[in-house]
């Protein structure tokens, strides 16, 4: 049950991580009007939410939902800093 609980908080952090990277791809894109690159990741921004989605939902107690907050800020935050440092 242990490794279930934490297993869920890192998938949380993981496609929090890479949906920050994704967007500032999106972002890239649409400034330089590359239609494809906007298009192809506007589409898969929706699916990238999927892993947690799931969980965000099935939360029934705010304990829960806060700790799946500070997993999702923690994910926004190192994919921030990611793209800052590599310069996206």
């Amino acid at each position: 049950m242990k490794k279930g609980f934490n297993m869920k908080y890192g998938i949380i952090f993981t496609s929090a991580l890479i949906i920050e990277i994704c967007s500032t791809f999106y972002i890239r894109f649409t400034a330089e009007a590359n239609t494809m690159g906007m298009v192809f990741f506007a589409f898969i921004g929706p699916f990238l939410a999927l892993p947690f989605a799931g969980y965000m939902v099935e939360s029934k107690f705010w304990n829960e939902r806060i700790r799946m907050a500070f997993a999702l800020a923690l994910g926004y935050a190192l994919g921030a800093l990611v793209v800052n440092t590599i310069k996206i």
